[in-house]
Protein backbone atom coordinates (compact mmCIF):
# COMPACT_ATOMS: atom_id res chain seq x y z
CA UNK A 1 0.00 0.00 0.00
CA UNK A 2 1.47 3.35 -0.93
CA UNK A 3 2.33 6.15 1.25
CA UNK A 4 -0.05 8.16 0.48
CA UNK A 5 -3.15 5.94 0.69
CA UNK A 6 -2.03 4.99 3.99
CA UNK A 7 -1.80 8.77 4.97
CA UNK A 8 -5.40 9.17 3.49
CA UNK A 9 -7.17 6.47 5.22
CA UNK A 10 -5.56 7.71 8.60
CA UNK A 11 -7.25 10.76 8.12
CA UNK A 12 -10.56 9.30 7.53
CA UNK A 13 -10.71 7.32 10.28
CA UNK A 14 -9.89 10.17 12.22
CA UNK A 15 -12.82 12.09 10.88
CA UNK A 16 -14.83 9.40 11.87
CA UNK A 17 -13.75 9.32 15.60
CA UNK A 18 -14.50 12.88 15.64
CA UNK A 19 -17.57 12.31 14.61
CA UNK A 20 -18.65 9.79 17.28
CA UNK A 21 -20.20 10.55 20.54
CA UNK A 22 -17.16 11.12 22.48
CA UNK A 23 -19.50 10.69 25.67
CA UNK A 24 -17.90 14.06 27.52
CA UNK A 25 -18.87 15.95 30.02
CA UNK A 26 -20.44 19.03 29.06
CA UNK A 27 -19.19 22.28 31.29
CA UNK A 28 -20.92 23.45 33.28
CA UNK A 29 -21.47 26.69 32.08
CA UNK A 30 -22.30 27.84 28.42
CA UNK A 31 -21.78 31.15 27.88
CA UNK A 32 -21.56 33.97 24.66
CA UNK A 33 -22.15 37.10 24.03
CA UNK A 34 -24.49 36.30 21.10
CA UNK A 35 -28.21 35.40 21.50
CA UNK A 36 -30.86 35.80 23.63
CA UNK A 37 -30.44 35.69 27.71
CA UNK A 38 -32.57 34.41 30.08
CA UNK A 39 -32.60 35.82 33.55
CA UNK A 40 -34.34 33.41 36.31
CA UNK A 41 -35.23 34.62 39.39
CA UNK A 42 -37.06 32.83 42.45
CA UNK A 43 -36.34 30.91 45.65
CA UNK A 44 -35.09 27.11 45.30
CA UNK A 45 -35.61 24.95 48.38
CA UNK A 46 -33.90 21.77 48.56
CA UNK A 47 -31.24 23.16 46.27
CA UNK A 48 -28.39 21.67 48.42
CA UNK A 49 -29.06 17.83 48.28
CA UNK A 50 -29.02 17.33 45.16
CA UNK A 51 -26.08 14.82 44.90
CA UNK A 52 -24.34 12.45 42.30
CA UNK A 53 -23.95 13.86 38.74
CA UNK A 54 -27.01 15.37 39.02
CA UNK A 55 -27.26 19.34 38.43
CA UNK A 56 -29.99 21.86 38.90
CA UNK A 57 -29.57 24.06 35.85
CA UNK A 58 -31.03 26.77 33.84
CA UNK A 59 -31.63 24.94 30.63
CA UNK A 60 -32.66 25.34 26.65
CA UNK A 61 -34.60 22.94 24.35
CA UNK A 62 -35.33 23.23 20.57
CA UNK A 63 -38.37 21.11 21.46
CA UNK A 64 -40.25 20.05 24.44
CA UNK A 65 -38.91 16.05 24.14
CA UNK A 66 -35.30 16.85 23.43
CA UNK A 67 -33.64 14.72 25.17
CA UNK A 68 -30.14 16.76 25.70
CA UNK A 69 -30.58 20.55 26.78
CA UNK A 70 -28.62 22.93 23.87
CA UNK A 71 -27.57 25.53 26.47
CA UNK A 72 -27.11 25.22 30.45
CA UNK A 73 -25.77 26.72 33.31
CA UNK A 74 -25.67 24.66 36.70
CA UNK A 75 -27.27 26.65 39.65
CA UNK A 76 -24.93 26.08 42.61
CA UNK A 77 -24.89 27.61 46.19
CA UNK A 78 -22.85 30.93 45.63
CA UNK A 79 -25.86 31.84 43.31
CA UNK A 80 -28.53 32.10 46.70
CA UNK A 81 -28.54 35.73 47.86
CA UNK A 82 -30.73 36.31 50.54
CA UNK A 83 -32.40 33.26 50.30
CA UNK A 84 -32.81 34.03 46.57
CA UNK A 85 -31.58 32.75 43.12
CA UNK A 86 -30.76 35.00 40.03
CA UNK A 87 -28.81 33.59 37.54
CA UNK A 88 -28.11 34.52 33.89
CA UNK A 89 -28.26 32.19 30.76
CA UNK A 90 -27.02 33.81 27.87
CA UNK A 91 -25.63 32.91 24.38
CA UNK A 92 -29.16 31.08 23.61
CA UNK A 93 -29.52 30.92 19.78
CA UNK A 94 -32.16 31.30 17.95
CA UNK A 95 -33.24 27.16 17.44
CA UNK A 96 -34.42 26.99 21.19
CA UNK A 97 -37.68 27.46 21.97
CA UNK A 98 -38.16 26.48 26.13
CA UNK A 99 -35.84 27.52 29.10
CA UNK A 100 -36.59 25.02 32.12
CA UNK A 101 -35.45 25.58 35.54
CA UNK A 102 -34.53 21.39 35.37
CA UNK A 103 -32.18 18.73 35.76
CA UNK A 104 -29.53 17.48 33.91
CA UNK A 105 -27.03 14.61 34.88
CA UNK A 106 -23.16 15.47 33.65
CA UNK A 107 -23.96 14.53 29.95
CA UNK A 108 -26.36 17.81 30.01
CA UNK A 109 -29.10 14.67 29.54
CA UNK A 110 -32.83 15.64 30.85
CA UNK A 111 -33.98 14.32 33.98
CA UNK A 112 -36.80 16.37 35.50
CA UNK A 113 -38.61 19.40 34.96
CA UNK A 114 -39.77 21.96 37.48
CA UNK A 115 -40.66 25.39 35.68
CA UNK A 116 -40.31 26.36 31.75
CA UNK A 117 -41.31 29.34 29.72
CA UNK A 118 -41.04 29.33 26.07
CA UNK A 119 -38.96 32.22 24.91
CA UNK A 120 -39.75 31.33 20.32
CA UNK A 121 -41.17 35.03 20.48
CA UNK A 122 -38.76 36.72 22.73
CA UNK A 123 -36.09 39.46 21.37
CA UNK A 124 -33.22 39.81 23.54
CA UNK A 125 -33.75 39.32 27.54
CA UNK A 126 -36.20 37.56 28.99
CA UNK A 127 -37.17 37.44 33.35
CA UNK A 128 -38.05 34.00 34.30
CA UNK A 129 -39.77 34.48 37.55
CA UNK A 130 -40.45 30.93 39.11
CA UNK A 131 -41.61 31.86 42.73
CA UNK A 132 -40.48 29.27 45.12
CA UNK A 133 -40.48 25.95 43.96
CA UNK A 134 -39.26 23.28 45.86
CA UNK A 135 -36.83 21.45 43.67
CA UNK A 136 -35.53 18.72 46.42
CA UNK A 137 -35.21 14.89 45.10
CA UNK A 138 -38.15 13.43 46.71
CA UNK A 139 -39.94 16.27 45.32
CA UNK A 140 -38.52 15.25 41.79
CA UNK A 141 -39.42 12.07 42.62
CA UNK A 142 -43.10 12.66 44.13
CA UNK A 143 -43.73 14.99 40.56
CA UNK A 144 -42.39 13.09 37.90
CA UNK A 145 -43.15 9.39 39.28
CA UNK A 146 -45.44 8.96 42.04
CA UNK A 147 -47.92 11.40 41.35
CA UNK A 148 -47.77 10.01 37.36
CA UNK A 149 -47.02 6.23 37.57
CA UNK A 150 -48.16 4.76 41.17
CA UNK A 151 -50.54 7.30 42.71
CA UNK A 152 -53.24 5.83 40.87
CA UNK A 153 -53.65 2.58 42.82
CA UNK A 154 -51.68 4.28 45.91
CA UNK A 155 -53.76 6.82 47.11
CA UNK A 156 -55.32 9.19 44.72
CA UNK A 157 -58.43 6.98 44.15
CA UNK A 158 -59.22 7.12 48.24
CA UNK A 159 -58.08 3.30 48.01
CA UNK A 160 -54.64 2.57 48.25
CA UNK A 161 -53.02 -0.63 47.33
CA UNK A 162 -51.67 -2.85 50.13
CA UNK A 163 -51.88 0.24 52.15
CA UNK A 164 -49.50 2.21 50.59
CA UNK A 165 -49.89 6.11 49.96
CA UNK A 166 -48.00 7.64 47.69
CA UNK A 167 -50.02 10.64 47.30
CA UNK A 168 -48.12 13.80 48.29
CA UNK A 169 -47.66 14.43 51.79
CA UNK A 170 -48.27 11.20 52.69
CA UNK A 171 -45.76 9.54 50.46
CA UNK A 172 -42.64 10.12 52.49
CA UNK A 173 -44.27 8.66 56.05
CA UNK A 174 -45.32 5.81 54.04
CA UNK A 175 -41.99 4.91 52.53
CA UNK A 176 -38.91 5.91 54.72
CA UNK A 177 -37.32 3.21 57.07
CA UNK A 178 -41.15 1.75 56.99
CA UNK A 179 -41.18 -2.29 57.58
CA UNK A 180 -42.74 -4.04 54.80
CA UNK A 181 -45.70 -5.99 55.28
CA UNK A 182 -44.94 -8.19 52.47
CA UNK A 183 -41.03 -9.17 52.83
CA UNK A 184 -39.54 -10.36 56.28
CA UNK A 185 -37.01 -7.75 57.49
CA UNK A 186 -37.12 -5.62 54.94
CA UNK A 187 -37.79 -1.91 54.87
CA UNK A 188 -39.99 -0.02 51.46
CA UNK A 189 -36.82 2.22 51.84
CA UNK A 190 -33.50 1.53 53.80
CA UNK A 191 -32.13 4.98 54.27
CA UNK A 192 -28.76 4.81 52.83
CA UNK A 193 -29.18 1.48 50.82
CA UNK A 194 -31.38 1.20 47.53
CA UNK A 195 -30.72 -2.27 46.77
CA UNK A 196 -31.81 -3.46 50.05
CA UNK A 197 -35.23 -1.53 50.09
CA UNK A 198 -38.04 -3.08 48.71
CA UNK A 199 -38.93 -0.05 46.61
CA UNK A 200 -35.80 -0.21 44.50
CA UNK A 201 -36.89 -4.26 44.28
CA UNK A 202 -39.88 -4.05 43.03
CA UNK A 203 -39.19 -1.06 40.34
CA UNK A 204 -35.92 -3.12 39.10
CA UNK A 205 -36.70 -6.13 39.18
CA UNK A 206 -39.13 -8.41 36.75
CA UNK A 207 -40.49 -10.68 39.86
CA UNK A 208 -39.90 -10.34 43.30
CA UNK A 209 -40.48 -13.33 45.77
CA UNK A 210 -43.13 -12.47 47.93
CA UNK A 211 -44.77 -9.43 45.73
CA UNK A 212 -47.88 -10.37 43.49
CA UNK A 213 -47.75 -7.29 41.05
CA UNK A 214 -45.20 -7.27 38.38
CA UNK A 215 -44.66 -3.01 39.14
CA UNK A 216 -41.61 -3.34 36.83
CA UNK A 217 -43.80 -3.37 33.63
CA UNK A 218 -45.51 -0.18 35.02
CA UNK A 219 -42.11 1.95 34.12
CA UNK A 220 -41.73 3.36 31.24
CA UNK A 221 -38.20 2.88 29.06
CA UNK A 222 -37.41 6.97 29.66
CA UNK A 223 -38.10 6.24 33.45
CA UNK A 224 -36.19 3.26 33.76
CA UNK A 225 -33.14 5.08 32.34
CA UNK A 226 -33.80 8.46 34.57
CA UNK A 227 -35.82 8.46 37.20
CA UNK A 228 -34.89 4.70 38.98
CA UNK A 229 -31.05 5.97 39.03
CA UNK A 230 -32.65 9.08 40.94
CA UNK A 231 -34.82 7.51 43.38
CA UNK A 232 -31.71 4.78 44.10
CA UNK A 233 -29.80 7.82 44.52
CA UNK A 234 -31.64 9.69 46.63
CA UNK A 235 -32.25 6.61 48.80
CA UNK A 236 -28.08 6.27 48.94
CA UNK A 237 -27.66 9.95 49.85
CA UNK A 238 -29.66 9.83 52.86
CA UNK A 239 -32.95 10.04 51.67
CA UNK A 240 -33.79 13.12 52.30
CA UNK A 241 -37.62 14.78 52.39
CA UNK A 242 -35.97 18.16 51.75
Amino acid sequence: MSKNIIITLLGVLALGLTACDDGRIYPDTDTSSEGKTVVLEGTLEGLENWAGNYRVSIAGFEEADDEYAQVSKVITASDVKDGKVSVELSGIKSEVKLVRLCVLDRLRRHIVTFKETDISDAKETVKMEVGTVDISMFNAIQQNFFNTTCANCHGASNRAAAGLYLTEGKSYDALVDVDSRKLEDKKLVETNNAANSVLHMVLNELTVPGISMAHHDLVSEKNEETILPLIDNWINNGAKEN
